[in-house]
């Protein structure tokens, strides 16, 4: 008797412990499901708070402004990078602030535009350094320097594609909204 009172007592307690195991995976599976369905209104509210902001930005006329500050593109070219057997996509541009105080180029370029590629995000490239590019380098070196109010400079700004095939340029406002887009190819 003694034996069969601890076998009902253990299948009693093995019982419990799957019932509060489902418990348990049903409670967890309500709470992903939530946090998923409160991720996805998350960003759709983000989404749509983005597209009600204003637009603050321009691309007219090969001149993108921004901020008060006007990058005016004034050319691009495929040139060597410093990664062996790599090439850059290069924008060369002048860049005129018109804010109340000094700006860092690079940092309102790489902010407001990207590059993709087969739809791949495109990262910023190193210039091969050889004599050939001394210009273009001084030229990237005056975009990572403050740019003080009412001045202007020349700069450059780099993408490294992964193959061949054309790229895509976006350019956007603070606000997310793309102003402009264009395709470049590699050729």
């Amino acid at each position: 008797m003694k034996h069969f009172m601890t076998c009902v007592l253990a299948l009693g307690t093995l019982t419990l412990l799957v019932g509060c195991g489902q418990t348990t995976n049903t409670t967890h599976q309500k709470s992903s499901q939530t946090q998923s369905s409160k991720k996805v209104a998350t960003r759709a509210k983000q989404a749509s708070t983005s597209s009600s902001k204003p637009i603050t930005a321009t691309f007219k006329n090969q001149a993108f402004t921004t901020q008060h500050v006007t990058f005016k593109i004034t050319g691009q070219q495929v040139t060597a990078s410093s990664t062996a057997n790599r090439q850059l996509f290069v924008f060369y541009y002048t860049v005129t602030n018109q804010q109340g105080k000094s700006i860092v180029p690079s940092d309102l370029w790489e902010s407001a535009v990207s590059a993709t590629q087969d739809g791949r995000s495109l990262s910023t490239g190193n210039l091969a350094f050889t004599t050939d590019q001394t210009q273009d380098n001084n030229r990237l070196n005056r975009t990572v320097m403050p740019l003080d109010s009412g001045k202007s400079v020349t700069g450059l700004a780099t993408f490294e594609p992964k193959n061949q095939d054309s790229i895509t340029v976006a350019f956007k406002d603070s606000n997310g909204h793309t102003v402009h887009q264009s395709r470049y190819p590699m050729s």
